[in-house]
């Protein structure tokens, strides 16, 4: 297939804008699961997004959905309302294929739209997928029917194949590799792989707290490691500086990846995945988002923490990047790196601590055959071996405090050790105590010692399901329960 070089230039030129384009972050929304939306629940999600500094949704579409029509008139009109972003990403996997006749209808239809995301300065409509590959092809047809901006998700081909993919047709990528490989602990190799690849065309890097399924209708039955991942995982973001973030998910229950709030009306999938229980019923996970905005402030700010405490409330100072982007020309790098010209300073006010453990020790019940890593491509582990039988907590501080945690009443000897950044005094300290032995209530607090002897309680976490030797339908939950200041 021959292409124009006027329109490869054109092309190139449009996507120049990007280096003084603003840093964005979305959540993942899996449509399929607002089926039983109405308009107010679109408008609750969305502020509970906004609320926490996420800038928009990335719609997943199924191609044979029949509530799809429904959904997206009331996603749209909720986030028109709200100035919240909307994008789309066709699922190939979920149900059938999409012609590619049904993704420019649907993006035609919706583009014009005040709250579709288009980035800065291109004018033109982001839009991704959930995998594809094989139909690479198809979108040569579509952008130019649609002008859309196309960056997919083609993880199953890595970052080198997936860049050079129908003739190069992607215009960025996103990544799906939000979990590490088996026990270890998450890097940014991957990341770095696209980046590489890429060659200065934009990235979309992905943020996850958790992986746990068990939905034998869909032969999907594993976990991977999510123990400390989520804090892990910002830190890399603000140190990569991604052109955009890709949280995965707000409710994807059935892969118990969801920051969103647990909705009775969105957890059909657990029926018609046959799966033995429903291992998110009562399991929050709105706790991740209590520190976001000061995760995200850091990523968009693209600069390290420095903060200070003020006497009447805790105050958090960090620094403010300003950029220039050098002027474009025919011969500029896509996405070439804006260079500091200043800094100015901005606050955030408060501390708060996040706490997340999972509700039955590894060995009180049947492991339900779960695999540690999916055994369709990866070496097998056992649950056991990639989550541990920890409470993780997380507190940003505007100055040393100290930590306790209460498992049924009983103190567990808890202390923070480790911080970041590692430099001055205030930042993200974090920590974690052993379960195993304990059960009942999980009560995490933060409190400090004045300079007059006085010990005032900063925050405290509390209110989520208690550990239990006691396991629904007899199998350990692999879930995680996350609580909150």
């Amino acid at each position: 297939m021959k292409y124009s070089f006027s329109v490869l230039i054109v092309t190139a030129l449009a996507l120049l804008p990007f280096a003084q384009a603003a840093k964005e972050v979305f959540a993942h929304f899996i449509l399929g699961n607002a089926r039983y939306y109405d308009l107010s629940d679109w408008q609750d999600d969305i502020n509970l997004a906004q609320s926490a500094s996420i800038d928009g949704f990335v719609l997943n579409i199924a191609s044979q959905d029949e509530s799809n029509a429904n959904s997206l008139a009331n996603a749209f009109r909720a986030a028109n309302a709200a100035n919240f972003k909307l994008f789309f990403s066709f699922d190939y996997n979920a149900q059938a294929p999409w012609s590619k006749d049904a993704i420019t209808a649907l993006i035609n239809r919706w583009a014009d739209e005040r709250s579709y995301f288009k980035p800065d300065n291109t004018y033109r409509p982001l839009v991704s997928t959930f995998e594809g590959p094989d139909h690479a092809e198809d979108w040569h047809d579509i952008k130019g029917k649609t002008n859309c901006l196309f960056i997919p998700d083609w993880s199953s081909l890595g970052a080198a194949n997936a860049a050079t993919k129908g003739g190069g047709v992607a215009d960025g990528l996103f990544s799906y590799a939000a979990w590490p490989k088996g026990p270890s602990s998450m890097t940014t190799e991957v990341d770095e792989e696209y980046r590489t690849a890429l060659k200065g065309r934009p990235y979309i890097m992905p943020v996850a707290g958790w992986f746990y399924t068990n939905l034998p209708s869909w032969n999907k039955n594993w976990l991977w490691k999510g123990d400390e991942l989520w804090d892990t995982r910002w830190q890399q973001v603000i140190d990569f500086q991604p052109e955009f973030v890709e949280i995965l998910t707000w409710n994807d229950y059935g892969e118990s990846h969801y920051i969103g709030p647990v909705r009775e009306k969105s957890l059909g999938l657990f029926q018609s995945g046959n799966a033995p229980f429903n291992y998110a019923e009562n399991m929050p996970h709105d706790g991740w988002r209590k520190l976001l905005p000061y995760y995200i402030q850091q990523y968009k700010q693209g600069s390290k923490v420095g903060l200070t405490k003020r006497t009447t409330t805790p105050v958090v100072r960090t620094l403010t990047t300003i950029v220039t982007a050098p002027a474009p020309s025919q011969t500029s790098t896509v996405f070439k790196a804006a260079k500091v010209v200043a800094q100015q300073d901005f606050s955030v006010t408060g501390e708060a601590v996040v706490a997340y453990y999972r509700i039955n020790p590894a060995k009180a019940c049947y492991n339900g055959n779960t695999t540690g890593n999916d055994p369709k491509y990866q070496q097998v582990y056992a649950p056991d071996e990639l989550l541990q039988d920890n409470i993780f907590f997380t507190a940003l501080l505007a100055e040393p405090a100290d930590i306790s945690v209460s498992i049924g009443g009983k103190d567990q000897k808890a202390t923070f050790s480790k911080k970041t950044p590692q430099n001055g005094r205030a930042g993200i300290y974090s920590g974690k105590v052993l379960f195993t032995n304990s059960t009942g209530d999980v009560v995490v607090s933060v409190s400090r010692t004045l300079e007059d002897g006085t010990t005032v309680l900063i925050a405290q976490a509390r209110g989520g399901p208690a550990i239990t030797t006691e396991c629904v339908g007899g199998m350990v939950n692999w879930n995680s329960a996350v609580i909150s200041s």
